[in-house]
């Protein structure tokens, strides 16, 4: 046996403990990040059933300020984009067709901060806890090769230990690829969500808006002939 053998045989014998204390560690982690993540989209959910129809209304009849003012209102990110477009529609449709791209692209970087710690720890945590199992497999086997007598027993138990961190990976694991899962869902929810609401408005846009009225966005003929 060469001495770099030795070294990694004298470092795996230490035994899974450490392992353990590792994934305990990811494992609190991972439960705050799902903690804050919650709250964060819990505080800017979106009222989606009573927000339209009163959008919808405002823009029919052309009321942008009552339009801009009841975007500010709400603290959901489908508003602040659509809150974006309202500012810059005096200055044409494209320009607050920009402005809500922009706008939505700064709730999808918002919206997914920290994700990726849950989608790498659900991936990694499996294989953490198999090594800490390796690391007792062989501190069993070493035990077994210092025994005089009566191993076998020892063996066993020490193999059963080291199972352990497997399944501690795993129950680390588990909860964080749901929770990564269900945000990215939940993200993806409110990127579409902001993408109908930009087209809503545009819908009531002209292009180019060079005669607004007092700085406000011209609108388009509707059914009805409304504008």
């Amino acid at each position: 046996m060469d001495d770099l053998t030795k070294t990694l045989l004298n470092m795996a014998v230490g035994g899974s403990v450490w392992v353990l204390w590792l994934l305990i560690g990811l494992s609190l982690a991972s439960v705050a990040v799902m903690l804050e993540r919650s709250v964060t989209f819990y505080r800017h959910r979106f009222r989606e059933r009573e927000f339209v129809p009163r959008i919808e209304t405002c823009l029919l009849q052309a009321r942008w300020s009552e339009a801009m003012a009841l975007c500010e209102q709400s603290r959901a990110w489908e508003a602040r984009v659509l809150l974006a477009g309202l500012r810059q529609a005096p200055r044409g449709r494209e320009a607050a067709q920009e402005a809500m791209e922009g706008e939505r692209i700064n709730a999808g970087l918002f919206l997914e901060k920290r994700l990726s710690f849950l989608g790498t720890l659900g991936a990694n945590a499996p294989f953490i806890g198999l090594f800490g199992t390796v690391l007792g497999i062989i501190h069993a086997f070493k035990d077994l090769s210092l025994a005089e007598g009566g191993g076998g027993p020892a063996v066993m138990a020490g193999i059963a230990e080291a199972l352990v961190a497997t399944a501690v990976g795993l129950l680390v694991a588990i909860p964080a690829v749901v929770m990564y899962n269900l945000f990215h869902r939940r993200l993806h929810v409110v990127l579409e969500r902001s993408r109908r609401l930009s087209q809503l408005l545009l819908t009531y846009l002209q292009e180019p808006a060079e005669s607004c009225d007092a700085g406000e966005p011209r609108t388009v003929l509707r059914a009805g002939g409304r504008t």
